[in-house]
């Protein structure tokens, strides 16, 4: 069963929305009725419960994929958003050194946490994310040059 805590993901991405849209204009642009509707909802007030129907529309406008991370993280998986390919002759190049880049991030989190003797929720939480944003960049990599070369076949 999906941990409920979905609805209080989606409450800190409606307050903290990285489109910097403010919490009473997304309620408006989402048809609700009143801002304290939604809140209501998103904080799962006795008699009101957020609606899955809710969670891309509330994804979309706040700019956020919080979400999603989330459920894949409560199924074991990872959420990747792949890139939009464009064969206009952006360097592969710096998509493969983004990648090292966060594979090093990655690691330098890891080894920090061992180096302390153990690993708290804090650098497990620090490794996960890390981790999470080096599977990205690798896909995002792969997936550039699997439209490049499609494109040019």
């Amino acid at each position: 069963m999906i941990d409920p805590s979905l609805s209080a993901v989606c409450h800190i991405v409606v307050k903290k929305a990285p489109s910097r849209v403010p919490a009473e204009t997304i309620a408006r642009l989402l048809g609700y009725k009143t801002y304290f509707t939604m809140m209501s909802e998103l904080s799962g007030q006795p008699g009101h419960k957020l609606g899955a129907n809710m969670v891309l529309p509330i994804m979309e406008v706040t700019g956020s994929d919080e979400p999603l991370h989330f459920l894949a993280r409560e199924r074991g998986g990872v959420f990747i958003k792949l890139p939009e390919a464009t064969c206009d002759g952006s360097p592969v190049q710096l998509a493969a050194l983004t990648s090292v880049k966060e594979f090093g991030e990655l690691m330098a989190e890891v080894g920090g946490g061992l180096a302390s003797g153990g690993l708290d929720r804090d650098e497990c939480d620090r490794i996960t994310k890390e981790g999470q944003e080096a599977v990205t960049s690798i896909m995002a990599l792969l997936h550039m040059v699997g439209e490049i070369g499609r494109a040019r076949s």
